[in-house]
């Protein structure tokens, strides 16, 4: 019997205290709630801090500062590696409050995002590409933006990662003795990524393929544009 009231008595407790902890968000009002939550962000528990920010967005959404809430609910599923969702709702800050002073880092954040789902150069890039169209997007809303560099930085490194995988691929169907198939992989390099330290190797390789395909005239096409370049960078 004592149990079982101590029991009940637990129940009661929990069950007061979470419908206390969401009065406070609820009925304290837009500033107390908001710095209810932002307190648990700088703790780092996203995961409560995303349910009173939520419930923020839902019950004050006229308010000052809501795309400061909007924000945060997206920089906290970025925290937690949840990267889609904080793309998405980057995106509704950018869609919702296009005066907000939060909206070019929104823009910054939101390709970070991809770029942090961009896998290893052997997989499929998708990802990839919708990074640098991202960081591209950012580039030219805010040419002289913030975080330029660092977008320029990351669009050199991603390209970098889509010319090996072209450049891998067509070494391994040098070896796999496909001259035809390994041309067609150095030629999306020097087409596309013509920027990247993959671009010499790329007009030595499809000259050795060229050769192996008894091909003379473009053999010697591609080697003359190798040495020009060379040659350069001895000079």
């Amino acid at each position: 019997m004592i149990r079982s009231g101590l029991y009940i008595f637990i129940l009661m407790a929990l069950l007061i205290q979470s419908c206390t902890k969401e009065l406070n968000v609820k009925d304290a009002g837009f500033e107390k709630s908001f710095r209810i939550a932002k307190e648990k962000y700088g703790r780092e528990n996203y995961t409560d801090a995303l349910t009173d920010l939520n419930r923020i967005i839902l019950n004050y959404g006229g308010e000052n500062g809501i795309d400061s809430v909007q924000f945060m609910i997206a920089k906290s599923h970025y925290h937690l590696s949840e990267y889609y969702s904080s793309s998405f709702e980057f995106i509704r800050l950018t869609e919702n409050f296009p005066e907000s002073k939060l909206v070019e880092e929104s823009y910054y954040n939101d390709a970070e995002c991809y770029y942090n789902l961009s896998p290893r150069y052997t997989l499929d890039q998708t990802e990839t590409g919708k990074a640098i169209s991202k960081y591209q997007l950012y580039l030219d809303l805010f040419p002289e933006g913030i975080f330029v560099n660092e977008v320029s930085l990351r669009i050199t490194e991603l390209r970098e990662k889509l010319a090996r995988k072209e450049f891998e691929a067509g070494n391994l169907y040098l070896k796999l003795d496909q001259p035809r198939a390994a041309k067609v992989y150095f030629s999306e390099v020097i087409d596309k990524y013509y920027d990247t330290s993959y671009y010499p190797a790329s007009l030595e390789k499809i000259s050795q393929a060229y050769l192996e395909m008894e091909d003379e005239y473009n053999y010697q096409i591609f080697m003359a544009k190798f040495n020009e370049l060379k040659n350069k960078d001895v000079r």
